[in-house]
C-alpha cells in the first residue's frame, strides 16, 4: 500500500503531465466540491462553518470513499467568500439550514462617484474602505481564518492530495479580475449601462485598479509559484458584445496570462458563463501554459476543436447532470469527454463545481469512467 507522501508524488506528477497538455496514464481527478464531499464524507454542510477542522476531515473522507483522487483541498471556510465578491455571505448553520449551500448575499453600493475615489486614491484604498463600511465582520472572520487555513491545507497534502492552484507547498493563488470586481462591487446591471453612459470613466477606473492588481498577482506568483493560477474574467458569455470584451476585458486578461508564465507558473482559465464566441481569443495565449476550464454552459467539443493541442482541458461535466442525470448518462459523458480529448492533457471535473445535492452514484459515475472502470 502507497504511503501519503507516494501517493502524493504520484498525484502531483500526473497533474503536472496534464496542465503541460503531455500524455497521463489516465486523467488525473479534481472536485471542486465541498459542500458535497462533507456530507459524502459524513458529516454536514454547517460543519465547514461552525466547525472547519472537522468539516475539511469530511471533505477528505468523503475524497477516500470516492477513490484515487488526485486533487483535494486545500480548505474551505465559508464565512470568508464574500471577500471576493464584495458581498456578504449567508451560511449554513447560521442563516440557512445546516445542509443549505451558501449563498453570496450581493450588496453592490457602489456608485458613479466611487469612480473619481478610485481614480484618485486607489482601488485598495476603496476596497479597504467599502470592507469597514459593509463588510465590518470579515476582519473577525479573516482573524479565525488565517491559523487554521494553513493547518487544513496541511491535513489534505498529508491524505496525499495536491491542488490544482499550488503544487501541494503553495498557496492558493487568484489572478486578477478587476472587470468582475466592478461587476460585484457595482452591479451587473449598473456597470453594462456605466460603459455605455460613462466608458472612459470606468476605464481610467479599471486601469488604476489593474495597476495594482498586476503588481500583486507578479509579486505572489514570483514568491510561491504555484503549478498554475486561478485566472478568471468575469463578464463574457452573454453580458457583453465583442467590442466591449475586446476593450474592458481581454487586454487585462491577457496581461495576468503574460505575466504568470512569464514567473513561471501556468493558468487555470476559469471561465464562468458562455464563452463559444471568444475561444478563438484563447489561441493568443502561449502553448501548453493554460488549462481550459469552462463551467458547462461553453460547448466543450467546440472549444476543443480550436484548442486541443493548444492548451489543457478541465472537467466538464455539466452540474445538472450530477443532480438530474443517471449514472449511465454521466459516465457516458466522461467517456466521450475523454474519447475526444482525454489522450493527453485532460484533466477529468465538473463544470465549475459539484452541487451539494448531487447524486452520489453520478459522481462515482465521474471516477469510474476517469478510472477505467
Amino acid at each position: 500500500m502507497k504511503t501519503a507522501e507516494e501517493l502524493r508524488k504520484e498525484h502531483l506528477e500526473r497533474l503536472k503531465k496534464a496542465v503541460a497538455n503531455e500524455k497521463t496514464d489516465r486523467p488525473p481527478i479534481t472536485l471542486n466540491a465541498d459542500a458535497f464531499l462533507v456530507q459524502y464524507g459524513g458529516g454536514k454542510v454547517s460543519d465547514l462553518v461552525l466547525n472547519p477542522e472537522y468539516g475539511n476531515e469530511c471533505c477528505i473522507k468523503g475524497l477516500q470513499k470516492l477513490g484515487d483522487i488526485d486533487c483535494g483541498g486545500p480548505g474551505t471556510y465559508p464565512p470568508v467568500m464574500g471577500a471576493f465578491a464584495f458581498a456578504k455571505m449567508k451560511v449554513p448553520g447560521r442563516d440557512l439550514a445546516d445542509n443549505m449551500i451558501w449563498q453570496i448575499d450581493e450588496l453592490r453600493p457602489m456608485t458613479v462617484e466611487d469612480y473619481d475615489v478610485i481614480i484618485d486614491k486607489g482601488f485598495n484604498y476603496y476596497s479597504m474602505e467599502f470592507q469597514k463600511k459593509y463588510l465590518p465582520e470579515l476582519e473577525k472572520e479573516m482573524e479565525y481564518w488565517a491559523p487554521l487555513a494553513p493547518k487544513i491545507a496541511q491535513m489534505y497534502k498529508d491524505a496525499g492530495y495536491v491542488t490544482l492552484s499550488g503544487d501541494g507547498d503553495a498557496p492558493f493563488t487568484i489572478a486578477g479580475g478587476v472587470f468582475g470586481g466592478f461587476m460585484s462591487a457595482r452591479g451587473s446591471k449598473a456597470l453594462l449601462m456605466d460603459i455605455r453612459r460613462i466608458p472612459d470613466k470606468v476605464m481610467a477606473a479599471m486601469e488604476v485598479a489593474y495597476e495594482e492588481s498586476s503588481k500583486a498577482l507578479r509579486e505572489a506568483v514570483r514568491k510561491f509559484k504555484p503549478l498554475t493560477v486561478f485566472t478568471g474574467a468575469a463578464g463574457a458569455g452573454d453580458f457583453l458584445s465583442m467590442k466591449d470584451f475586446d476593450k474592458f476585458i481581454f487586454p487585462q486578461f491577457k496581461n495576468d496570462v503574460d505575466i504568470i508564465v512569464e514567473e513561471g507558473s501556468n493558468c487555470y482559465l476559469h471561465l464562468d458563463l458562455c464563452w463559444d464566441r471568444f475561444i478563438d481569443h484563447l489561441l493568443e495565449f502561449p502553448k501548453n501554459r493554460c488549462v481550459f476550464g469552462p463551467d458547462g454552459t461553453t460547448d466543450m467539443f467546440k472549444a476543443a476543436d480550436k484548442l486541443y493541442g493548444h492548451m489543457a482541458f478541465y472537467g466538464d461535466v455539466h452540474p445538472a447532470l450530477l443532480t438530474l442525470g443517471t449514472p449511465d448518462e454521466v459516465y457516458a459523458y466522461c467517456k466521450k469527454l475523454m474519447d475526444r480529448v482525454g489522450d493527453k492533457g485532460l484533466i477529468m471535473s465538473t463544470g465549475c463545481s459539484v452541487p451539494a445535492n448531487a447524486k452520489p452514484e453520478n459522481v462515482e459515475a465521474v471516477i469510474a469512467a476517469a478510472l477505467g472502470k
